[in-house]
């Protein structure tokens, strides 16, 4: 008995020993079915989320490389949430909503939104020009905004119309017109024919940077002009 249970241990022996080694199974690789990964914040309010949403796509940032710095509830006076730009029609009725601001590539800017964050307004500005007048008759408005939004009026083309500048300028347009922003401060230009000329041109510039230069040349003046007056040609393209 003895005998016979040894040798069926080692026929067990022989048989595990001589049997295919088990291979590790992989799931099949298919991009496709992978969860795409996201750096949406869960954290935020409806308001929050929308601002942060907004700025990412105008600079083009991801939102980990925005920071929130504050929001606070706010009776906005009318629909467009206190911030009407020329051409814009806006309801007059208080608006509850939020203030939010936020920080990011070294520009802190606000956004205004209602209160459950379907309606958003840029509230800071970078540069805003106008052109009136003339024998052609402008009557042309432009808004830029610091966090990259840009919005525009004109008669002769009876339309209001917002873009972004990411979409509108290069690269190098964008860093240029940074560059200007954390050189030049406050800066008022009036390029406008003299009073009393006939058919008379009023052209005007406010310049709102970070910088402490707040004199300009005359062909840097000269440059600004022909860059605003540019960006509101390609928006209305």
């Amino acid at each position: 008995m003895k005998k016979v249970l040894i040798e069926i241990i080692l026929l067990i022996l022989i048989v595990t020993a001589c049997a295919p080694e088990a291979q590790a199974t992989q799931a099949p690789s298919n991009t496709d079915e992978q969860p795409t990964p996201t750096h949406t914040r869960v954290d935020l309010t409806p308001a929050q989320r929308v601002a942060v949403s907004a700025l990412s796509e105008n600079l083009g940032l991801t939102v980990d490389k925005i920071r929130l710095v504050s929001t606070e509830a706010v009776e906005w006076p009318d629909g467009c949430l206190g911030v009407a730009d020329a051409g814009l029609t806006c309801a007059q009725v208080i608006t509850p909503g939020f203030r939010v601001r936020l920080e990011a590539d070294g520009k802190k800017v606000e956004y205004r939104t209602n209160q459950d964050g379907t309606q958003i307004r840029p509230a800071t500005l970078a540069m805003t020009w106008k052109r009136e007048g003339g024998i052609a008759g402008f009557c042309d408005d432009m808004t830029v905004y610091l966090s990259g939004e840009v919005h525009a009026s004109s008669c002769n083309q009876d339309q209001y119309v917002e873009g972004q500048l990411i979409d509108i300028l290069s690269e190098d347009e964008i860093t240029k017109f940074d560059e200007w922003l954390s050189k030049y401060g406050n800066v008022n230009i009036d390029a406008s024919d003299p009073k009393g000329v006939a058919d008379r041109m009023v052209v005007t510039l406010t310049f709102i940077g970070t910088g402490s230069q707040q004199t300009l040349s005359r062909s840097t003046e000269q440059v600004l002009l022909t860059f605003a007056q540019e960006l509101h040609r390609q928006l209305y393209k």
